[in-house]
């Protein structure tokens, strides 16, 4: 009768446990995404935070200092690039849609040239010139340009949320910063694994949170700006806007910065051919090698020795846990995706090696 009332109280104190894990999720999941940005900013910034504590020996005063230099570095580039890429938007919008407008999508001179580039440039001006295909580009254009434009204004209108939310980040990542050693050795102590194996998913978390974070986010960030910079040294008009989408597209395997250079390259190239302007041709040749040995170079340069051979991520898990991440999670779900991805996986390694072991302490 006694083993029997104890597996009730066990049961019941499970069903209770259970009830609770999920009023705490009621009540935070306002904030989760929130949340997961101040795990990711304490991982990036924890460095930062050692080296201060290691100056001042003062867990809270560290602490706030870090969280305070996190705000001025990210939000005086933040406010920057709002602005600007709202800016370049606009613009790129109205002169595209008066070329549209005009039949010069492509404005080159192909007067008495038979060439097969002129006769390329003349199928495609007769083909924007054509009423139905004029309309269908400038819907386009014109839908991207309001989707970044409408992007950045629900951002500004969305202020009074966004400052509860960061206040919420600010105020975790500064308490991270403070005792999230503590918290790490408590979670790891409810771990039901023996402590090898303990070990080995921290560690492996930390390898992948490592590879995500640096070899992924940090590169696709660097490669935005050094194309940023090449667009802007040739003279292609909105070249924050264009780096901008060079970050992205760096994230998705098998696409890379190529489908923004690639194309930027072409254009000089071929206006600069049917107009015979020199300097327009060695343009595209000076922004060819710098994107494919600079801008694209960096992934096969930096990455590898970011990450080295700690964390090997299939680049399944990585497109899959960037797309997935953006719809769930949001802007940080560039992060959270991957690594939660990458995460089971580790679990799944773990399991198997506690399986093999017998589950022994």
């Amino acid at each position: 009768m006694v083993k029997e009332d104890k597996r009730v109280l066990k049961y019941l104190f499970i069903l209770f446990f259970i009830l609770l894990i999920y009023l705490a999720f009621l009540v935070v999941s306002p904030f989760l995404k929130a949340i997961l940005a101040s795990f990711v900013l304490t991982y990036i910034f924890y460095p930062i935070y050692r080296v201060i504590r290691a100056r001042l020996k003062n867990k809270t005063v560290s602490a706030l200092i870090a969280s305070l230099l996190i705000i001025l570095l990210l939000s005086i580039p933040l406010v920057f690039i709002l602005q600007t890429v709202t800016e370049e938007a606009g613009y790129f919008y109205l002169r595209a849609k008066q070329k549209i407008a005009t039949g010069g999508l492509l404005k080159v001179s192909c007067v008495g040239d038979d060439g097969a580039v002129c006769d390329g440039i003349t199928f495609v001006n007769q083909m924007i010139a054509d009423p139905d295909m004029k309309q269908w580009l400038e819907d386009s254009l014109k839908r991207f340009t309001t989707f970044i434009v409408e992007q950045t204004s629900d951002f500004v209108f969305a202020i009074p949320m966004i400052i509860v939310h960061l206040f919420v980040t600010f105020f975790t990542t500064f308490y991270l910063f403070k005792d999230g050693h503590d918290l790490a050795e408590r979670f790891k102590n409810l771990l039901p694994i023996n402590r090898k194996n303990q070990h080995a998913i921290f560690k492996k978390l930390h390898d992948v949170a490592h590879a995500v974070i640096f070899g992924t986010i940090i590169v696709a960030l660097i490669q935005g700006a050094l194309g940023a910079i090449g667009f802007w040294v040739v003279g292609i008009s909105s070249p924050l806007l264009w780096g901008l989408l060079m970050s992205i597209f760096a994230l998705i395997p098998f696409v890379g910065t190529g489908i923004i250079w690639v194309p930027a390259v072409l254009f000089l190239a071929v206006t600069g051919y049917t107009t015979g302007n020199e300097t327009m041709l060695w343009q595209a040749v000076g922004l060819f090698f710098y994107c494919f040995f600079v801008v694209a170079g960096i992934d096969n340069i930096i990455k590898p020795k970011i990450i080295g051979n700690r964390a090997n991520i299939h680049p399944v898990i990585v497109l899959l846990g960037v797309l997935g991440g953006i719809k769930f999670f949001g802007i940080v779900g560039f992060v959270i995706g991957p690594l939660v991805l990458a995460s089971f996986v580790a679990f799944l390694d773990i399991y198997e090696a506690e399986k093999r072991d017998g589950f022994r302490d």
